[in-house]
């Protein structure tokens, strides 16, 4: 699933450089014969370099920019399924006394993986909904009473991966990924019609080239689709972070 505010401006930005070539092309037939001279093609193709240049330059920052926040949210999501592992096997070894946590503990992570990767046949649980199911978590590991130093040790381990578990929490939260502002985005696309008039100005109306403006096009236009959603790599589309993790936190968490 594509998130549509991401595909209606990868969809603008295909119309933009392919109509943009389209024009340039049949432009240049009914352009006097001068402005279509050696010189004139020479200054254009000049000018039009720099464009390319900012443009490709913005484009590579885009995309390491887009990356990094996906690789921080995957990060952050195999992170938060590995303390939740561990936190279920502390309270295992603490024994019968710790079942009441072990218990939130299981409902906390299918509420939060629900939160993060939720199905489309139901609604998904809310961030407060997963806050207050993990604050239940948290009374209930703060509620044992140790009897000896390995129960004492065994709870303060389990306090110190739980304010981990929380931390990753608003990690989450606060990190939902790059955004980019939508005139930039408006700016971007007018760079990349100026590109492709520059072009279609001085090449030959045939299949060929428009064939080829087509799928260059479509090409880039594919390349601001997979920035636009490796930014935001939380929500639904066509990349997202895997969910994988909390899956299997899930099955191990639900053993006996």
């Amino acid at each position: 699933m594509v998130d549509s505010s991401s595909l209606l401006i990868s969809v603008m930005a295909l119309v933009a450089m392919f109509g943009g070539g389209m024009i340039g092309v049949f432009a240049a037939r009914i352009l006097p014969g001068h402005h279509l001279s050696a010189a004139s093609a020479s200054a254009v193709k000049l000018l039009a370099a720099v464009v390319v240049s900012l443009t490709s330059l913005v484009l590579a920052l885009m995309l390491s920019s887009a990356n990094n926040s996906f690789a921080a949210n995957a990060g952050i999501v195999k992170k938060l399924s590995s303390d939740l592992i561990h936190l279920d096997h502390l309270l295992r070894t603490y024994g019968p006394e710790a079942n009441e946590a072990r218990a939130n503990l299981r409902v906390y992570t299918t509420s939060k993986n629900d939160e993060l990767f939720p199905v489309s046949n139901g609604p998904a649980p809310t961030d407060r909904e997963t806050s207050d199911r993990l604050d239940r978590v948290l009374d209930a590991v703060l509620s044992l009473a140790p009897a000896d130093r390995r129960h004492t040790a065994l709870v303060e381990q389990a306090l110190a991966i739980t304010s981990s578990i929380y931390a990753e929490r608003w990690l989450l939260w606060e990190n939902p990924g790059t955004t980019v502002p939508p005139q930039f985005l408006l700016l971007l696309i007018f760079w990349l019609f100026l590109i492709f008039v520059s072009f279609g100005i001085f090449a030959p109306a045939n299949l060929t080239v428009i064939a080829s403006f087509f799928l260059c096009s479509l090409a880039v236009a594919g390349a601001i689709l997979m920035i636009l959603d490796l930014g935001d790599p939380m929500h639904p589309g066509w990349v997202q972070v895997s969910g994988e993790p909390m899956r299997r936190a899930m099955i191990e968490i639900g053993r006996p």
